[in-house]
């Protein structure tokens, strides 16, 4: 690779230019770049209960439901029932709303004494309404009340069915319907205001945070890494080249994003900001070391000429290279090992992450030398980027801190990890999908609202499956369901749970001349039969909800309050247990859903990532060994590098912050990064070792040589993970705080403990 250097900086202008075509058409493919914040990507992809949920979607139907809550003095007034009726229309017109369920569209099952009939609940003839039966036939269906209106009659609500968008560009298509309801409900002039929840109304406004958070976290960083970048080397040059090196990096990488068809998730969303904050530490180092590289050519402040000048910048590559090299090997492992998850949205942040990481060092090495190489040589009356004397005499007098109170570092270091390995045991596993979302969002309101006033937003469905030849129409199956259900409904954080069964009571009342009394399961297996007939001969489908056309399949729908995954893990067990107690033999039953499905990936790869930090550090330990060639070295750098990890673990313990997808996430791209600085400081201290000083003064001299580009690529690290605490999203923040806070504690080990260690070593 050495002899590589003249050559590339014989030829800068071949080298800044070669790379042109693919940039432009990269950058020109960012026009194309979408958001996705929908729960599918939390989920594991190739699992067997998502190709269940899908079998199930196919069979009863997606559950992307948006709801709409409106507010009202009485439900059942006909200026109120008019204005649901118009709304009701208006929304079936959208295109991408397969369906609309209102009070004013909904059937209902009535018998008399020769006949059963299923017409409209609401007439056509408002004024003719008589409000006390109505209310009476609301009372006694219980697919009804609690689901379409309130108990109290203050709020009505509509149900819109919306067509299941899939991937790719369709994403923006789902977009599009959401917010075209939206429209259509703020164009109806309600007295007080509406509201929307379900999951595709959460994605939408997720994406709009997203796209909020993409266009404040880029410039913020850019803005807070200029200013590092100013205060370190006070010369056009140092600001332009680090971000010039960055800026290329994040296109390429998002260029590729967008060309493969992936959108920015949840996940991928901090790679702008983590891209240029690591391209540039990278930048640091090097632009560092060139104006050390120079100011030693010249002596006493002569300027430099074209001839030094090439020398001090093919000595810079020489120097930095290897340690910019295995800090972006070590980054590229961190980020690797997230890669071959099976979750999406971790996958493609770790892909794509990692190759970024590799394009920020492919362009530092490439395009820094080659700019430099072109530009006039800087005046060294007063050295752009050269440290002051007063920071090169802290660093100095630091290192002989570090050198004399080595144990008591040694203690400090010893103390804070054993306080850290105490609140790891206090660390719990569970994530809250609606927390990704801060307190006052919409979403958050109408979840809430939803839940008082009528059924949780959060849909679940409950699959019981018989097998062959049996049905889950035969009469013992459906007395179990009924348990079932009945057990579900009492269960807490369960608002409602209907199934076929209530549409059979419903029409064993009506067959009995509305009797009250027969609101129940027939006992005759014939009477179940004529009755499961009636229901599957209706045109307007009002068994095919809850019954497959095998009648092997029997689905009770729930709608629940619930989004913490602890509370649902639980709720998951209830079903299994409550199942297997009441159930026949040989009959099964499934809860699946969306948030389900994420109930059952989630923990289990947050756990799962503990496991693969394990790894990465093994492979990064592996990576410094044979670079260095020298296991104590490889084994020393990662004293430093992990205590911040254990001290992150350590915080989340004692500060209550569970450990989810997002959380779990962090230490495993931390440690990768957080070996930057650590390389280099070994770098130099193995270069001064061979100069045969005493190791009191080799550790002066490297830490005075390196420090204060440590101190500027640390805090640009930690500034640019920081901006992530602007985000809407609560996952995204707490990812932005404990990054930064590992960010800082790592430079403290950094320039503390590693030069007590190499003091001792």
């Amino acid at each position: 690779m050495p002899s590589l250097w003249p050559w590339l900086l014989r030829r800068p202008r071949w080298v800044l230019t070669a790379s042109l075509p693919l940039t432009g058409f990269l950058a020109w493919h960012l026009r194309n770049l979408d958001f996705d914040s929908s729960p599918s990507t939390l989920i594991l992809s190739g699992s067997p209960e998502i190709e269940y949920y899908e079998r199930m979607t196919r069979v009863f139907g997606s559950d992307r439901v948006l709801l709409i809550g409106i507010r009202v003095m009485d439900a059942l007034s006909p200026e109120t029932l008019q204005k649901t009726r118009n709304l009701t229309y208006e929304l079936e017109r959208i295109p991408g709303v397969t369906r609309v369920l209102s009070l004013t569209n909904v059937a209902d099952v009535r018998g008399g004494e020769d006949e059963v009939s299923i017409a409209p609940l609401v007439p056509e003839d408002l004024g003719a309404i008589d409000k006390e039966a109505l209310r009476a036939r609301l009372q006694a269906n219980p697919l009804y009340e609690k689901n379409l209106v309130s108990r109290d009659l203050r709020m009505a609500s509509l149900i819109v069915f919306l067509e299941d968008p899939g991937q790719g560009a369709a994403l923006a298509r789902g977009r599009e319907i959401t917010r075209s309801v939206r429209a259509v409900v703020g164009r109806a002039h309600w007295d007080s205001p509406v509201i929307l929840g379900g999951i595709p109304e959460m994605e939408l406004e997720g994406t709009e945070n997203m796209i909020r958070d993409f266009r404040v976290f880029t410039p913020v960083t850019l803005v807070l890494i200029a200013a590092i970048l100013i205060a370190s080397f006070r010369s056009l040059r140092g600001l332009l080249l680090p971000l010039s090196v960055s800026g290329l990096a994040l296109a390429w990488t998002l260029g590729v994003l967008v060309w493969s068809g992936r959108p920015l998730k949840v996940t991928t969303l901090v790679l702008p900001s983590l891209l240029v904050s690591n391209g540039c530490s990278y930048a640091i180092h090097f632009l560092a070391q060139y104006y050390r590289s120079l100011a030693s050519a010249c002596g006493g402040g002569l300027a430099p000429d074209r001839k030094t000048h090439q020398a001090a910048v093919l000595e810079t590559l020489k120097l930095t290279h290897t340690a910019i090299f295995i800090s972006a090997i070590t980054t590229m492992a961190g980020f690797g090992s997230l890669a071959f998850n099976r979750i999406p949205a971790i996958s493609d942040l770790g892909l794509f992450a990692a190759m970024g990481v590799f394009l920020s060092y492919v362009f530092c090495i490439t395009v820094s030398p080659a700019a430099l190489s072109l530009l006039p040589p800087p005046k060294l009356h007063n050295p752009a980027g050269n440290q002051s004397d007063r920071l090169k005499h802290f660093l100095e007098r630091l290192a002989e801190f570090d050198i004399r109170r080595r144990r008591w570092i040694h203690f400090i270091a010893l103390a804070a990890s054993a306080w850290a390995v105490w609140g790891i045991f206090r660390i719990e596993v569970h994530t809250n999908y609606l927390g990704y979302f801060h307190k006052s969002a919409p979403v958050v309101r109408a979840a809430q609202e939803f839940h008082e006033q009528l059924a949780g937003i959060s849909p679940l469905s409950i699959i019981i499956e018989t097998p062959r030849p049996q049905h889950v129409t035969d009469p013992g199956v459906l007395r179990a369901a009924d348990r079932l259900q009945l057990k579900l409904a009492s269960t807490p954080g369960v608002d409602l749970a209907v199934s076929f069964v209530d549409i059979l009571k419903v029409l064993n009342r009506a067959f009995h001349s509305e009797d009250p009394r027969h609101f129940t399961l027939p006992t005759d297996p014939e009477a179940i039969q004529e009755l499961t007939e009636f229901a599957e001969s209706d045109p307007g489908g009002l068994s095919a909800d809850f019954l497959s056309e095998d009648r092997k399949l029997l689905r009770i729908f729930a709608r629940t309050n619930l989004f913490d995954s602890s509370e649902i893990r639980h709720l998951l067990d209830v079903i299994q247990e409550e199942g297997a107690r009441v159930l026949p033999p040989g009959t099964t039953v499934h809860a699946t859903g969306t948030l389900a499905l994420m109930n059952e990936t989630s923990d289990r790869v947050a756990a799962g990532q503990v496991k693969s930090l394990a790894l990465s550090v093994l492979l990064i330990a592996l990576i410094v060994i044979l670079l260095f060639r020298s296991w104590k070295i490889g084994c020393l750098a990662m004293i430093p590098t992990g205590i911040p990890i254990l001290l992150f673990f350590g915080l989340m313990g004692w500060s209550g912050l569970s450990l989810n997808v997002n959380t779990s996430m962090i230490a495993n791209i931390a440690i990768g990064i957080a070996v930057d600085n650590c390389v280099h400081y070994l770098v130099h201290f193995r270069k001064n070792r061979g100069r045969g000083a005493s190791t009191s003064e080799i550790t002066q001299q490297s830490l005075a040589s390196v420090g204060g580009a440590m101190i500027s690529a640390a805090t640009a690290l930690a500034l640019g993970f920081l901006v992530f605490g602007l985000s809407r999203f609560e996952p995204v923040a707490q990812f932005g705080y404990l990054a930064a806070f590992i960010m800082a504690t790592n430079l403290a080990a950094d320039i503390f403990l590693l030069p007590s260690l190499m003091c001792s070593k």
